[in-house]
C-alpha cells in the first residue's frame, strides 16, 4: 500500500513538531499559518485549503491539510547558490566529486600542468581553490 503522504509533508511535520492527524480549530490554524481568520475563511471558500466541516458553523483542520497548503506555497529560489567565493579551499574528495576523476588521475594531470595547482594547508594536508577547479571544469 502506498504511503498517504509525500516525503515533503512528512519532513515538514517532523521539523515543525506537529502530528499529521492533529486537529486544529480555525483560530489555531490561522495562528499556525500566520494569517487572519478572515484570510483563512477566504482560502476555504476559494477551495485553496482542505478542511473538516464539523457542523454548520465549525470547521477544523488536520495538520496534514495545513502542511499541504504550505507546501503548495513554496517557490524554488531562482538564485544560484553562492558557492563561488574566491578564497574557498576544497579537499581532494570534493575535487574528485566535482571532476569525476580519481585521485591518481588528478595527480597525473597536475604533474603534467593540465590541472590547477594544489594549495598546501598543513604539512600533510592540501586543497584546491574552488574557482580554479570550476574554471578547469568549464574548459573541459
Amino acid at each position: 500500500m502506498a504511503h498517504p503522504f509525500t516525503p515533503q509533508i512528512c519532513d515538514m511535520a517532523d521539523s515543525m513538531g506537529i502530528c499529521l492527524y492533529q486537529r486544529f480549530s480555525q483560530t489555531e490554524a490561522a495562528l499556525f499559518l500566520h494569517c487572519t481568520i478572515e484570510a483563512l475563511t477566504k482560502l476555504q471558500k476559494q477551495h485553496k485549503i482542505e478542511y473538516i466541516q464539523v457542523d454548520e458553523e465549525i470547521t477544523e483542520f488536520f495538520g496534514f491539510q495545513l502542511l499541504e497548503y504550505l507546501a503548495q506555497q513554496i517557490q524554488p529560489s531562482n538564485e544560484p547558490p553562492q558557492l563561488n567565493t574566491p578564497d574557498k579551499i576544497i579537499c581532494v574528495k570534493e575535487v574528485q566529486r566535482l571532476t569525476d576523476l580519481s585521485r591518481t588521475t588528478i595527480w597525473r594531470l597536475e604533474r603534467a600542468g593540465k590541472f590547477p595547482a594544489r594549495v598546501p594547508l598543513t604539512g600533510s594536508r592540501i586543497g584546491w581553490r574552488y574557482n580554479d577547479i570550476q574554471e578547469w571544469i568549464k574548459k573541459q
